[in-house]
């Protein structure tokens, strides 16, 4: 469980790192709520901004008229020689006052708002004393924080006056904590109406969503197929809407196209199955009369004995043919197969014994496990399925090359291999394989293949038993493997599949 769930967590890390795997409402809901912060924050930040600039100000007017009190005041101390400098009663509460006659520091305090005289330290006079004269500047007095101070001078002394910014600030820190409260509740506010209201706009569009998505897990391959799948269309004048609309026409002209295709591979499938039914008839008295003529085979000259020898083999071609065509027609039309339980293991050796006996030139081994395997289906159709890969094998392989067939099972499927060393099958012939009348050459002569059936009927057989094959070919290997469910009585239904025995080599 902890790896599931760190590997799901990886996983939403990775999609929440990765806008492109976003949903549309999330992208919409970001962009909504990402415009939205950002164009409050530029309010808050030019609000603050503005009322900084008011609040400096009003400080720097009340500064000015205090500086200019203060500088006469100081002015006719020190022309007059006396001790206090300034008044106290002249300066307002948490001013600050430096008076430098040239020097010394003659005066240097800041009143408190307790009417109270604090002395600046040598620090704090030293920056003070640092300020820029004729400008009203800020100063971060180290003992008492920031103030707006003035210079003016008198001849070779310097009166030094500030007002603190202590109020100002207060109001700027109440202010902003104000708009940042107001603006993560307006963004959380924004957030959830957004999520609701893009959520109903794109309705629609996951019942679309929901639709194509019931209409892909159609068997859409399958002749019949019933589109009755569409999309309720509330408000035809918006866009998404529109989408329906036009999603459901589609559907419908999608539906049409389905059941010409059905009517078409209906006609064909009986057709195939008509004619092959229709030649059985003819076909079956062409070989008769090739029989009775062979009675008379001594009256026959050379040239007509080959020639009733063609007509004999021609004959049989055509019957072989005739009997897939109508086999692969009936499997089609989804007639059962004759079910039963059947010895797999047996009848993968007496086909494995008739290849062996049909050709010599190939040297065939089978690997089987110890305990025969059962499976449930009709034993002359899956006969004909190993038979149909063995012959496979043969034709398309030179004299001499190996075969090796294996059986074994695998969970509740049993499996059979059968593998060639022989050239392989190129790639690109490898997703037609099982199509019918599918061929490695071009010619259609029966010296280099067969009629392009056999193939078709494996795969066609395999899936009528519910199972499934599939090819795996490269230069020296060529692979056929098909997988058929397992017999389960229902005695050992209950038990559970039990282990497959181990593997030996015959």
């Amino acid at each position: 469980m902890t790896q599931q769930a760190a590997a799901s967590a990886a996983q939403l890390g990775r999609r929440i790192q990765n806008p492109a795997s976003w949903s549309l409402r999330r992208r919409l809901l970001v962009v909504v709520v990402t415009l939205f912060a950002l164009l409050t924050s530029a309010v808050a930040i030019a609000s603050v901004m503005t009322m900084r600039v008011v609040l400096e100000t009003r400080v720097d007017e009340q500064l000015v008229e205090l500086a200019d009190r203060t500088t006469v005041a100081a002015e006719v101390a020190l022309r007059t020689g006396q001790t206090q400098l300034i008044d106290e009663r002249s300066v307002p509460p948490g001013a600050l006052v430096v008076v430098h006659d040239g020097a010394r520091v003659r005066d240097a305090f800041v009143y408190t708002r307790v009417q109270q005289e604090l002395a600046l330290s040598a620090l704090d006079q030293k920056v003070v004393l640092g300020a820029q004269p004729g400008v009203v500047s800020n100063v971060t007095v180290p003992s008492f924080g920031s103030y707006r101070v003035v210079v003016h001078e008198l001849g070779e002394a310097r009166v030094i006056v500030g007002l603190s910014l202590a109020d100002a600030n207060q109001t700027l820190a109440a202010l902003g904590f104000v708009i940042a409260v107001s603006a993560i509740a307006a963004v959380t506010v924004v957030l959830l109406l957004g999520d609701m209201i893009i959520r109903r706009a794109l309705r629609p569009l996951t019942s679309v969503i929901a639709t194509t998505e019931r209409i892909s897990q159609l068997p859409l391959a399958s002749g019949d197929v019933q589109l009755t799948n569409r999309v309720r269309i509330d408000e035809p004048a918006s866009e998404v809407e529109r989408v329906q609309e036009s999603m459901n026409r589609m559907l419908n002209h999608i539906e049409e196209a389905f059941e010409a295709r059905s009517l078409s591979e209906r006609r064909v499938r009986q057709f195939v199955a008509d004619a092959s039914h229709e030649l059985r008839t003819p076909l079956a008295a062409v070989r008769g009369y090739a029989e009775i003529t062979r009675k008379h085979e001594r009256e026959l000259g050379e040239d007509s004995r080959a020639s009733l020898e063609r007509i004999e083999a021609a004959a049989q071609r055509m019957q072989a043919l005739v009997d897939d065509l109508l086999l692969l027609a009936r499997l089609d039309e989804g007639r059962e197969l004759v079910r039963g339980e059947v010895d797999l293991s047996l009848l993968v050796v007496e086909a494995v014994a008739d290849a062996q006996a049909a050709g010599r030139a190939h040297p065939i081994t089978l690997e089987m496990p110890e305990e025969p395997l059962t499976v449930a289906g009709d034993p002359l159709r899956l006969q004909q399925v190993v038979a149909n890969l063995l012959a496979n094998a043969r034709v398309h392989t030179p004299d001499g090359t190996p075969i090796d067939v294996r059986l074994r099972a695998e969970r509740d499927d049993a499996v059979i291999e059968i593998v060639d060393a022989g050239p392989g099958i190129p790639p690109e012939l490898q997703r037609s394989v099982f199509e019918r009348f599918a061929r490695g050459d071009s010619s259609r002569s029966r010296a280099t293949g067969s009629s392009g059936l056999g193939l078709a009927i494996v795969q066609a057989l395999v899936e009528a038993h519910h199972g499934s094959i599939s090819l795996e070919s490269e230069p020296g290997r060529t692979a056929f493997t098909v997988r058929l469910p397992l017999w389960r009585p229902a005695a050992d239904a209950a038990q559970g599949a039990s282990a497959p025995a181990p593997a030996g080599r015959a």
